[in-house]
């Protein structure tokens, strides 16, 4: 799973000011002045004939300044563009300029934050303001007139899970002030995705989640921060062997449960994660090793640096088609490696929420079954996502097909940004007209109820979108 990332544009009246500036002086500064100043240059290399000295410093001096100037405003437009907020697990990225304030040191990791508070104008909320305090006892204050009411309550959430340590009591007054306006404005607000966000990333287990700092396989695993959770499973971001990062996933069978179902539970859990460790392709996540300890079995997984595709349509709404076919080409591919071996694996839980988008532009696929079907066996309950489901996984009879339906189900969302309907075949047209008939087609076939009215196998899917995405560049 990748990290949670919000990014949000700020506000800032002298940036705004200056940016209208320079667009509207473009044609003067962006073109006038660098034909001038070559106008100017080819009028001193016909002076140079004329042995004019004088002329010559004063038409090079012009030509400098001109050039000068075109120089100066496209640096202060690349300075100003950077108008972004971003916040993750490992801290807040601030603007350069954030309301009339010049930041240079923009960056703020949250193991240098000492405190987090805030000064709540209730009277007036936008003249409220958010207080970080660094270790250094030095501080950044963001104005909220200066930030979208749903940033300002994102950081708060942010600072909550990721620092929850140095958050001041005042933070929930301002919280409960800013959601009263938000409610106001809408009912289904950015932050209520980016709280649904949280809350499918971090909801309560059915036992107690390991804390940060926690040791495991001979202190050679050091949990650094819970990712998610939920049910009987849980994801850790770990440091190995001092150094590298990896995923840990961990999954738990009930004390309750027999002791020969817990035993099944193992084998099934070990079986299946030995046989994943021996994959090797770029766009299938590495299984590194897997463990038992305290009762609780663990796969470490290596860590996919990127956003998984449902973080993404979340906060930019749904693809474009190009785009889509391309990740759809790379995903595709990487099924066909694991449902053509000898012994086919099913991934089992192919979504949004599993597929992650590297930095490089690469597809990567997270999260196999492995840990949720063994938890599935032993209990006698069933795990997973159920609009990306098929009818035969749900009855516990998972095949290729089962695979292919879920690769369906998640072209839909990508398309759409909305869930498919849960056990009906997805309709793309429905939701998004402007897509072509042959992808809406492609996905109306993968999502069929029948298995015999599906795409009978992922290489059969891969030339039709090859085709597609070469008909989608050309348009």
């Amino acid at each position: 799973m990748a990290d949670l990332i919000v990014k949000s544009k700020c506000k800032s009246l002298p940036r705004d000011i200056v940016e209208m500036s320079l667009n509207i002086t473009f044609p003067i500064w962006g073109v006038l002045c660098p034909i001038a100043a070559g106008f100017f240059v080819l009028q001193t290399l016909a002076m140079f004939q004329m042995d004019a000295v004088n002329k010559i410093a004063h038409v090079l001096t012009i030509s400098g300044a001109l050039l000068c100037l075109s120089v100066l405003c496209l640096i202060t437009k690349k300075f100003i563009a950077s108008d972004f907020l971003i916040v993750d697990q490992q801290g807040i990225r601030l603007p350069r300029l954030l309301g009339n304030k010049l930041n240079v040191n923009t960056y703020l990791p949250w193991s240098q934050v000492q405190n987090v508070s805030a000064i709540v104008a209730s009277a007036e909320v936008n003249r409220s303001r958010l207080l970080l305090t660094r270790r250094n006892g030095k501080g950044v204050q963001l104005q909220t007139q200066d930030l979208e009411p749903q940033l300002v309550e994102q950081l708060v959430l942010a600072a909550r899970m990721w620092a929850p340590s140095v958050c001041d009591p005042s933070l929930d007054e301002l919280q409960n002030t800013l959601r009263i306006g938000i409610r106001q404005e809408s009912q289904a607000s950015y932050t209520d995705l980016w709280e649904e966000e949280l809350g499918r990333r971090f909801c309560p287990t059915a036992y107690i989640a390991l804390e940060p700092g926690k040791v495991l396989r001979n202190n050679s695993i050091k949990i650094v921060c819970h990712l998610a959770s939920g049910g009987l499973s849980a994801l850790y971001l770990c440091q190995m062997d001092g150094r590298k990062l990896v995923v840990l996933k961990e999954a738990v069978v009930p004390e309750s449960s027999a002791e020969s179902v817990r035993e099944k539970a193992r084998e099934l859990f070990e079986r299946e994660a030995h046989l994943l460790m021996k994959l090797d392709n770029p766009a299938i996540v590495k299984i590194l090793d897997c463990f038992v300890e305290n009762g609780r079995n663990y796969m470490i997984l290596e860590h996919a640096n990127g956003i998984d595709l449902r973080q993404l349509v979340k906060q930019n709404g749904p693809q474009n088609e190009s785009d889509v076919l391309e990740w759809a080409l790379q995903i595709a591919t990487a099924l066909k490696f694991l449902h053509d071996r000898e012994q086919p694996i099913i991934h089992r839980d192919l979504t949004p929420d599993n597929i992650v988008l590297r930095n490089d532009g690469q597809i990567v696929i997270v999260d196999f079954g492995a840990a949720n079907e063994f938890i599935g066996n032993a209990t006698g309950t069933f795990v997973g996502k159920h609009s990306y489901i098929a009818p035969e996984q749900l009855r516990g009879k998972a095949t290729i097909h089962s695979d292919i339906y879920a690769f369906g189900c998640t072209l839909y969302f990508l398309l759409t940004g909305k869930e498919p309907e849960a056990l009906s075949p997805s309709i793309l047209k429905e939701h998004n007209p402007q897509a072509s008939d042959e992808l809406s087609e492609l996905i109306e076939s993968c999502t069929q109820l029948e298995a015999a009215d599906r795409y009978q196998s992922v290489a059969q899917l891969i030339p039709v979108l090859r085709r597609l995405a070469a008909q989608s560049i050309v348009v």
